[in-house]
C-alpha cells in the first residue's frame, strides 16, 4: 500500500517516501505514525492515543513521539506537515490519499459530506490571501487551503480550494510534477462529493494544460464554464488558460464575458485590452481606458491595492503615457509576489526589455512555473523575439 502526502508517494512495505528525483528512507516508527495520523483524517490526536497506536506493548516517553515527528517534518521537507495542537496532541495538517491496489487513488478514510465551521474560516481566509496579492500572501494561501482541507475533508469546496492551491504552489514555487499529481487527485475528491462543483473542473483543467494536454483540459473546461455561465471569475480564469494554449479568440470571447459579469473588476478588461493590442488597436484602448479608471477609482479608495498598483503601470505604458509608466512601475516596492509578472509586462511595454527579464529572472529563480505563456501574451510581443527571452522560455519549460 502507498499513500500521497503534500506530493509525495510514501511505500509503507518499503518505508520509502518519493517527489520527483528524491526518495527518503523512513524508520517504521514515522511510517506507523503516518498511518496511525491518515486514518484520524485530520482530527486532533493525544499523545497518549499516539503513544500507544505507534509503539503497542512498549513503554516510551514523549520525547520518543517528539523524534518521530520530527524526522517526518525534516524529511518531508514540510514544518507544517504536522500541526501541534496546544495540550491536545497533533494532527496532519494535509490531505492523505491511498493508493489502492488496483493503483486508484482513494481516501486514506472513507468520507462523508460534512461541513465544519473552523474549516470554513480557514476556507475564507485562504481566498482572501489568494485575493489580496500581498508578499506572503500565496504561501499563506497554500497553507491554510492545506488546513481546510484536512479539517474537513467532505468539504468539497476545501478540497477543490486545496487542488487550486497545491497547482498555484507548482506554478509559483515549483517542487515538480507530483504537486500536480495531488492536485489532481484532489479535484477528484471533490468531484466524487459535489460532480456540479464548477471550480474543481476548473482547476483539473488548468493542470491538464499545464501538463500539455490541452484537449483534455479544455473538455474540462467545457465543464466547468457549462456549470456556471455566470461566474466572472470563472470566465477570466478560462481565458487566460485559452490563452495559454494559443486561442486569443477564445480568450478575448471570455475576457469580455467576465467583463460583463461583473462590470466592477478591471482585470478581465485589462486581459482583452493586452489580447486586443495589435490585433484591434482602438478595441484595444477601449478596454485600456476602461480598466484604467477601474483601477484609478480602486487606488482613491484603498492606495495600497497591491493589484491595483501592479496592474497601473501597463495600464498607463499601453495607452502610451511611457514616462507615468515608467514612474509608477519603479515607485513599486518589491515584492516576493507573483505579482511581479505585471512589472515584466509593464517594462515590455515601454520598451525597457532588460528591466523585463530582470524580473522574468526573479520569478523563474523563485520557482515559478508559467512559461507555457510567455509567446502568447501580447503584453510582452515587445519582446517576444529576443533570444534571451526565449532562453528563459526555454529553461522554465524544461525544469
Amino acid at each position: 500500500m502507498q499513500l500521497a502526502i503534500d506530493g509525495w508517494h510514501i511505500s509503507i512495505d518499503a518505508r520509502t517516501a518519493k517527489r520527483s528525483d528524491i526518495t527518503e528512507q523512513l524508520s517504521p516508527r514515522a511510517v506507523r505514525l503516518l498511518q496511525v495520523m491518515a486514518e484520524a483524517d485530520g482530527a486532533v490526536l493525544s499523545r497518549t492515543e499516539l503513544l500507544d497506536r505507534v509503539w503497542p506493548n512498549v513503554v516510551v516517553g514523549d520525547e520518543s513521539l517528539t523524534q518521530v515527528v520530527s524526522e517526518l517534518r525534516r524529511k518531508l521537507a514540510n514544518r507544517n506537515l504536522i500541526a501541534t495542537v496546544a495540550r491536545g496532541g497533533y494532527r496532519l495538517a494535509v490531505p492523505v490519499l491511498r493508493i489502492a491496489d488496483t493503483g486508484v487513488f482513494e481516501p486514506a478514510t472513507p468520507i462523508h459530506p460534512a461541513f465544519s465551521i473552523d474549516a470554513y474560516t480557514l476556507y475564507i481566509e485562504a481566498q482572501d490571501c489568494f485575493n489580496s496579492g500581498l508578499e506572503g500572501s500565496q504561501r499563506a494561501f497554500v497553507d491554510l487551503a492545506a488546513q481546510a482541507a484536512a479539517l474537513a475533508p467532505g468539504f468539497a469546496e476545501a478540497r477543490s480550494l486545496h487542488a487550486l492551491a497545491l497547482l498555484k504552489r507548482h506554478i509559483f514555487w515549483s517542487d515538480g510534477m507530483m504537486l500536480l499529481e495531488s492536485a489532481l487527485q484532489e479535484c477528484e475528491a471533490a468531484k466524487r462529493l459535489n460532480p456540479a462543483l464548477a471550480s474543481a473542473h476548473l482547476t483539473e483543467a488548468a493542470i491538464h494544460i499545464a501538463l500539455g494536454r490541452f484537449e483534455t483540459g479544455i473538455h474540462a473546461l467545457e465543464k466547468a464554464l457549462s456549470l456556471a455561465p455566470d461566474d466572472a471569475g470563472l470566465h477570466l480564469e478560462a481565458a487566460i488558460l485559452v490563452l495559454s494554449s494559443g486561442n486569443r479568440k477564445a480568450a478575448a470571447a471570455l475576457a469580455i464575458r467576465s467583463a460583463m459579469l461583473d462590470p466592477r473588476a478591471y482585470a478581465a478588461e485589462m486581459l482583452a485590452a493586452r489580447i486586443f493590442q495589435y490585433a484591434d488597436p482602438a478595441r484595444g484602448r477601449l478596454y485600456a481606458d476602461r480598466a484604467l479608471r477601474k483601477i484609478r477609482a480602486e487606488l482613491t479608495v484603498d492606495p495600497a491595492s497591491m493589484r491595483a498598483l501592479y496592474a497601473l503601470g501597463p495600464l498607463l505604458a499601453q495607452l502610451g503615457n511611457h514616462g507615468a509608466a515608467r514612474s509608477t512601475l519603479e515607485g513599486i516596492a518589491h515584492h516576493d509576489s507573483p505579482l511581479e509578472y505585471y512589472r515584466a509586462i509593464g517594462f515590455a511595454q515601454i520598451g525597457d526589455t532588460s528591466a523585463a527579464l530582470e524580473r522574468l529572472d526573479f520569478l523563474a529563480l523563485r520557482g515559478w512555473r508559467h512559461a507555457c505563456i510567455l509567446d502568447k501574451d501580447d503584453g510582452l510581443r515587445p519582446m517576444h523575439a529576443d533570444q534571451r527571452l526565449q532562453r528563459l522560455q526555454a529553461d522554465i519549460l524544461a525544469a
